[in-house]
């Protein structure tokens, strides 16, 4: 029986649930002229000179107004942060999920820094999660217009169909580039080097202790179920086009 959408938004996991509120709150206030985006963006001059530090959260929030490339960047921010966020290597984790959360914002705004220009980081975020569970998930079965792909490919795909409505290939491009920074610090060094150099802080367990998991019993090497979401989103990976 399909869920109402109160119920698949209460099914959400709490960090995707409160970022994405956060971000089609923000993209109304901007649609609707209620904010204006330029006290958002990142900007280098106002955050060093002027001190105006919220930019280098409110950056994260900003999408643009509501658009086509908006709708396809919730789509992959709800789907794949949820599967990344109830993926057993982060489940019943807070404190690494938190961890992972903060590598990322801090990637991004050191590399938008350095290459300039870059004044929203959102997409970016959103894609180094899609990245991230690809390579934990990496033979999950997709589908687009006909095709089959394996969800290893599938950043590359989601890529170029962004690129096709209108999105930015550079902010989805960061997002790989930092997802994939993680994933090889994270998941290839400790195994085929030895080092573990994104060891969690143990005072992050004391702020952050991890969440029981009702009615859900992961072990090592399982992968978590697909979070319940509206019938749109239902199928085998994403079906885009699809008759």
């Amino acid at each position: 029986m399909a869920q109402s959408p109160e119920e698949w938004y209460k099914s959400l996991p709490p960090f995707t649930k409160v970022y994405g509120t956060a971000v089609f709150a923000t993209t109304a206030a901007i649609s609707f002229g209620l904010i204006d985006p330029r006290y958002l963006i990142l900007d280098t001059d106002a955050v060093f000179r002027h001190f105006e530090i919220w930019r280098l959260v409110t950056c994260f929030f900003v999408f643009g107004k509501f658009s086509m490339s908006f709708l396809f960047q919730m789509f992959i921010l709800v789907r794949y942060c949820s599967l990344l966020e109830k993926h057993n290597s982060f489940e019943n984790r807070t404190a690494d999920f938190a961890y992972f959360v903060f590598f990322e914002v801090v990637c991004l705004l050191v590399l938008g820094m350095l290459v300039g220009g870059v004044p929203i980081l959102g997409p970016s975020f959103v894609f180094a999660f899609l990245y991230v569970w690809s390579k934990r998930d990496p033979m999950v079965p997709m589908s687009m217009f006909g095709f089959l792909f394996q969800s290893f490919h599938w950043p590359w795909v989601l890529l170029a169909f962004s690129v096709l409505i209108g999105g930015s290939i550079v902010l989805d491009l960061f997002g790989i580039a930092v997802g994939h920074f993680f994933y090889f610090l994270k998941d290839i060094l400790p195994v085929q080097y030895g080092y573990n150099l994104l060891k969690t802080p143990s005072f992050l367990f004391s702020y952050f202790p991890s969440r029981a998991t009702v009615g859900n019993n992961f072990t090592a090497g399982t992968t978590a179920a697909a979070p319940p979401r509206f019938t749109a989103f239902q199928g085998r990976g994403m079906q885009l086009g699809a008759r």
